[in-house]
């Protein structure tokens, strides 16, 4: 792959905008930094408050925001776009990574 043809898929989520759930940690923390990394503002929407303010920080706050969402409450995911439009004027990318692990029995 050419430099440009690296420098040009660097940059093309430029000026788009994503929420990520479950993006304080693991998958989604990887995922908010890959977004960044090519262009996107990014909404962190996760339960881990300390985390996801932490990770907003440390990314930037110009281009990372933290908003508390869990998503097993549909308004707060409402809330969460609701946040999302208000904060940059779009939508453009819902990255629902967040998991919800239902009663643990044993398989055997």
């Amino acid at each position: 792959m050419s430099k440009l043809s690296v420098l040009i898929n660097m940059h093309r989520l430029e000026g788009k905008v994503a929420i990520v759930t479950g993006g304080a940690s693991g998958i989604g923390e990887d995922a908010v930094k890959t977004f960044v990394e090519n262009g996107a503002f990014v909404v962190i929407a996760d339960i881990n408050d300390e985390l996801g303010h932490q990770l907003a920080t440390s990314i930037g706050l110009d281009k990372v925001s933290y908003h508390h969402c869990d998503v097993r409450d549909e308004k707060q995911v409402e809330q969460t776009v609701s946040f999302t439009l208000e904060k940059y004027g779009t939508l453009d990318i819902m990255f629902s990574n967040a998991g919800i692990a239902g009663p643990m029995s044993s398989i055997l």
